[in-house]
């Protein structure tokens, strides 16, 4: 007794939906497995174009003129006085949980 309406529901599950695209659907779902497109995903086969001399030449004095990487890099370094205080304060910790 109870099959019935469970089929009846999976049977409409798997018609309904492919009943229900519409053409430009259809072409949507199509288009993604279109040789075609190869070209356009990504992890394509073919290498990127080569740079010339005069781009190469540019990129080479960017790179010359720019700041290194250690001054772009976010936060900071503790001074040799801080880490005096950050040892003392660890070593208060320390002796505060031995004894």
């Amino acid at each position: 007794m109870l099959l019935c309406p469970f089929a009846a529901n999976l049977l409409l599950t798997c018609i309904a939906p492919a009943a229900a695209l519409s053409p430009a659907d259809a072409v949507a779902l199509h288009a993604s497995f279109d040789p075609s497109l190869g070209a356009l995903r990504a992890g394509r086969v073919e290498a990127p174009a080569a740079l010339g001399e005069c781009e190469r030449s540019e990129l080479a004095a960017a790179q010359n003129q720019s700041l290194p990487l250690s001054a772009l890099r976010g936060g900071f370094e503790p001074t040799n006085n801080e880490w005096k205080w950050l040892a003392i304060g660890a070593g208060v910790v320390l002796v505060l949980v031995l004894v």
